[in-house]
């Protein structure tokens, strides 16, 4: 997982994780996130710079897991409010095994 930086706004809103809205989070601020299966490979197509204090979180994995790796980057990187909903998805996830 690394954090990266968009060119532009308007290429960071195209990485609203798909859960922002499950997790009732604004889909317009807040942490970006893709997940690729070759994460490198697609930030570097999507023009998203390595920045330690980037506003996107990309995570290698697989398509079928990515709201749990959402979660997973929004409970590290995000926000209190991002990290808090994040905490609460999960352990309704992990209560429902």
């Amino acid at each position: 997982m690394s954090l990266r930086r968009a060119v532009s706004d308007e290429a960071k809103s195209r990485f609203v994780a798909a859960l922002a809205s499950e997790l009732g989070l604004s889909a317009g601020g807040g942490l970006g996130v893709l997940v690729a299966q070759d994460a490198h490979r697609a930030a570097r197509r999507a023009r998203l710079g390595l920045d330690d204090a980037g506003d996107i979180a990309v995570v290698e994995g697989d398509e079928e897991h990515s709201k749990v790796l959402e979660a997973l980057a929004l409970y590290t990187y995000g926000d209190a409010r991002e990290c808090s909903a994040a905490t609460e998805w999960l352990t309704a996830a992990q209560a429902a095994l």
